[in-house]
């Protein structure tokens, strides 16, 4: 009886996890139906076509500039 009792308590554990699962996914589901116009969607196209410049205009800074100055100043 016990081994059909140390089966069992972790299936049951496991089960009501994705029961659990299932309950908050259908909640989350209704939510974002009913608030769906007050909600900031970002176009994923726009997004990736974005260029990430960190804020550094093109062509002014070169790391290796930087480190061929240096080497060339102490010559």
């Amino acid at each position: 009886m016990s081994t059909w009792f140390w089966i069992a308590l972790p299936l049951l554990f496991v089960v009501g996890l994705f029961v659990g699962a299932l309950k908050d996914t259908k909640q989350i589901e209704k939510f974002v139906k009913k608030n769906r116009d007050k909600m900031h969607l970002k176009d994923w196209d726009t997004e990736e076509r974005k260029r990430d410049d960190w804020g550094v205009p093109p062509g002014d800074y070169h790391a290796d500039d930087k480190d061929n100055k240096d080497k060339e100043t102490k010559d």
